[in-house]
């Protein structure tokens, strides 16, 4: 059947279906969180000139939202491949 896994009855190897799917998704936050800085500091900072001390909490922010969407993503994409 199409959702059983190999004959031997191993699976794919946690350590690498984890590390994966967390390095792709880290990849990308950093990616987003790098555009996101980037869109801020230049609206704020250079085209309306806000002091960098009041843009600052702001990105800190960010950063620390970008966090969830590492590790849900991670442990439902894992459970799934591991499953």
């Amino acid at each position: 059947m199409s959702g059983e896994s190999s004959a031997s009855g191993e699976g794919p190897n946690a350590a690498v279906v984890v590390g994966v799917v967390f390095s792709a998704i880290v990849t990308l936050t950093v990616i987003a969180y790098t555009v996101t800085v980037s869109a801020v500091n230049l609206l704020t900072v250079d085209l309306l000139a806000y002091p960098i001390g009041g843009v600052a909490p702001f990105v800190v922010i960010t950063g620390a939202i970008l966090t969830i969407p590492i590790m849900i993503p991670t442990a439902l994409i894992s459970m799934k491949r591991l499953g």
